[in-house]
């Protein structure tokens, strides 16, 4: 059951955040789903905080590049504040990864340094292959899981389908 499995709620928070931050809204519900499966006070093991599961300290550096500084941890469980931070988190691992939803996803999970020493060190690799070749299992299976939801939630939105291969190009060598 798909409306069930993949909700659009807080839809309204989601679209316009995305649009601030010129992203894919169904992106964004993908790591969403993944990340808390929308619990909105959803609090890992690791400190992680809100239905974007933002850390706190990513999350008051966000706030502050964004001009609306947070005074205390317990605002990241805020949909509202939640939801544009985390959106602004992506927009910001997005252009650090060259606009690659995949490599920018596996930075949202396990940071950006990671991500960039698991890039290929001389040839490109199919998105795919590099993928499967994530050395952390958690990463690896939370970046199939979100491009797999993100599909998802593109027919749930009723979207135009993107290909795979378009959302997920080859991963070019580290910089």
């Amino acid at each position: 059951d798909l409306e069930l499995r993949f909700p659009l709620i807080y839809r309204e928070q989601v679209v316009a955040n995305a649009q601030e931050q010129d992203l894919d809204p169904a992106w964004v519900y993908g790591v969403m789903r993944q990340e808390s499966a929308f619990v909105s006070d959803a609090r890992s093991s690791a400190g992680a905080i809100g239905l974007m599961q933002l850390m706190p300290a990513t999350g008051k550096t966000v706030a502050r590049l964004l001009g609306d500084p947070i005074r205390h941890v317990k605002e990241l469980f805020d949909v509202d504040k939640n939801i544009e931070l985390g959106a602004a988190y992506l927009r910001h691992v997005l252009d650090k990864n060259e606009q690659h939803q995949a490599l920018a996803t596996a930075s949202y999970n396990a940071g950006p340094q990671r991500a960039r020493q698991w890039r290929p060190e001389e040839q490109q690799l199919p998105s795919d292959i590099w993928v499967e070749n994530i050395p952390f299992t958690e990463t690896r299976n939370y970046v199939q899981q979100v491009m797999a939801y993100t599909t998802i939630f593109t027919s749930r939105m009723e979207q135009e389908m993107v290909p795979l291969r378009v959302r997920m190009p080859d991963v070019t060598p580290r910089p």
